[in-house]
């Protein structure tokens, strides 16, 4: 962990998380709406945003920032976090098993938050059938807890296994908070559908995440099509409507289906 971290006071390492996570959510947020303003032509959902929709979406996101600052202030503070030296294959690896282990617990997190005895903790989030980039983080306590497990629960298991790279666990969150937030940004950006069940497997196009919205069952993949196609969660229509939006025709309901392509 780096001096600057390791040598800082209680209230002064609070202030660097906070900063951290509060100027990630500041820095993405603008580039999810900045999106759906330049690309009109490729709204996914032609649908009105629910009532009072950013208002409460902007509650959810400050209940998930106190949860995520008061986590990582504890977690980096009490020294149990084993780090090793800076290097590339440390980092690297660090990132990647992150990234794996992230899609593994989050889809099961997220199956979990469906059932009928833990869905009333998910329901904040499922206020947004049509999403916005203020969605993302848009949550409840509860769930905001929940996802503390994979952002520095796994992270702190791991390094008992091998200590990890911190700059490896930082860059992770970045890529993680940034898809997060302008993943659910009503308007999809991807340029070709050629390909791109498979290319979906590293990165789901925005209408993937959409359709979970809109439909409540199904993908519950973190953006990668790959636990879904695993686990049988996948809807078979989605690359139909992806070319239908590229296309310039949104969405007009949340029921609106496709013949699989």
């Amino acid at each position: 962990m780096p001096d600057v971290l390791a040598q800082a006071t209680l209230p002064e390492l609070s202030l660097i998380v906070l900063a951290f996570f509060v100027g990630l959510t500041l820095f993405n947020v603008p580039i999810g709406f900045a999106l759906e303003r330049l690309l009109p032509r490729r709204r996914i959902f032609d649908v009105p945003l629910a009532e009072g929709q950013y208002r409460f979406e902007l509650v959810g996101n400050l209940v998930f920032l106190a949860v995520t600052v008061t986590t990582f202030t504890a977690v980096l503070s009490s020294g149990l976090v084993r780090f090793g030296e800076t290097s590339l294959l440390r980092d690297g690896l660090t990132f990647f098993v992150m990234a794996a282990g992230f899609q593994v617990y989050y889809y099961f997190l997220h199956r979990a938050m469906h059932h009928r005895a833990l869905v009333r903790f998910h329901r904040w989030h499922h206020r947004s059938h049509v999403t916005t980039p203020l969605t993302g983080q848009s949550m409840s306590f509860v769930e905001s807890c929940a996802w503390m497990i994979g952002y520095a629960g796994m992270p702190l298991a791991m390094s008992y296994v091998a200590p990890i790279g911190f700059w490896g666990w930082a860059a992770y969150l970045v890529v993680n908070v940034g898809g997060n937030i302008v993943g659910h940004a009503n308007v999809e950006i991807t340029r070709s559908i050629k390909g791109i069940r498979w290319r979906s497997i590293n990165a789901n196009p925005f209408v993937y995440h959409a359709l979970h919205h809109a439909r409540w069952t199904g993908h519950y993949s973190f953006q990668s099509s790959i636990m879904d196609r695993l686990c049988g969660t996948e809807w078979k229509d989605w690359p139909a409507l992806v070319q239908r939006v590229m296309d310039g025709r949104p969405l007009r309901s949340l029921k609106e289906r496709a013949e699989p392509s």
